[in-house]
This record gives structure tokens, sequence and C-alpha cells, in this order.
């Protein structure tokens, strides 16, 4: 997560966003390039469309030999119907603030997919509720 955020810091200190990060995090099994493009994707999104100033908190926790991180934002969240569209290809929920192409959220999938994990969103379409993004890898075993 760390060389995630270092790439995007300069987007971070722009827009003022507060980041609360654990100290200490569980290990995972993944492919640390794969996995530094989901939190890069993630962490882009909490800044594209949490709320002004944004303000992104990140977690994790582990169950039954499954690690799942995530990201939570201040942003006006999604609707059931929203968050059912997300991971698609060419999917643009929000046009405000935001520009590419729709597929992030896609590709997160497919890497989660590749390497035995899933990806998650929770969401009340309420302002300032937000979205928690997550995604689940196994846990790394001594």
């Amino acid at each position: 997560m760390g060389e995630a955020q270092r790439r995007l810091q300069y987007l971070i200190e722009a827009q003022n966003a507060e980041l609360i990060v654990p100290v200490v995090w569980p290990q995972a099994l993944g492919y640390a390039p794969w996995i530094e493009q989901v939190w890069v994707n993630y962490l882009s999104n909490a800044l594209k469309y949490g709320g002004r100033p944004p303000r992104i908190e990140l977690g994790a926790w582990e169950k039954d030999g499954w690690i799942t991180f995530w990201v939570k934002d201040n942003g006006d969240g999604l609707s059931t119907k929203e968050q059912a569209r997300l991971f698609r290809p060419f999917t643009r929920i929000k046009q405000i603030r935001a520009t590419g192409y729709g597929l992030g959220l896609s590709i997160v999938r497919r890497i989660l997919e590749k390497l035995g994990g899933q990806v998650g969103v929770e969401s009340a379409a309420e302002p300032g509720r937000g979205c928690l993004f997550s995604f689940t890898l196994p846990a790394m075993t001594d």
C-alpha cells in the first residue's frame, strides 16, 4: 500500500485529503505489482469521488485464512443499482470530477480473480456516508 500512496501523494496533497492508514498490515498472498495497482485504483477513486475534502480510511481484517483489505471514503455513496454495475468494463457511475474510460474497477476485479481473491463494495446512497471498497486475498501462512 505504501508505494500506491507515494504514487498518489501529489493528488492527496492537492486535494488536502485526510488519509488514515494502519501502522501494521496483515500479510496476504499475491503478486505485489498487481496489488499495488488495486490500491492505486481504489485510492484514486476515493480521491475523485470522496467528499470535499476527501477523508479516506484504510484497513484490513483477517477471517478464516483470508484477509479483506478495504478503503472507505466520505463521498455521496452509491445506490444498490449503481453498485451492481461497478466492476463492469467501460462503466463510469458518476461523471463529475472524473476522467477516463471506466476500466479501473473491471481491471481490479480481473486482477483479484487471477489471484484467487474477490472484490466488494458496500454503500448507502447518502451524502457523506461514502463507500467501502474491499478486496480479499488468502492470508500468508508461516
